[in-house]
């Protein structure tokens, strides 16, 4: 049976590692809600970018290697 949480991860950690700008960038739009800063104008910060990138892809491996001890 394939376990819950090895989907679970890879569902939520690929996009992170294929898109980590835009998923960092949406994080901030969401901070900037109340703010007097408009959304549009808000950008990640080059370390945020890159934690997008490193936990999706430890995210998708740890899921695909779920799977795959799960099968």
């Amino acid at each position: 049976m394939v376990p819950p949480w090895a989907v679970f991860l890879v569902i939520f950690g690929v996009p992170p590692a294929v898109w980590p700008y835009r998923m960092a960038r949406f994080e901030e739009q969401m901070d900037s809600i109340g703010s007097k800063r408009r959304w549009d104008e808000v950008e990640p910060a080059d370390w945020k970018v890159t934690l997008n990138r490193m936990l999706g892809v430890g995210m998708s491996v740890v899921g695909l290697l779920g799977l795959v001890a799960g099968l």
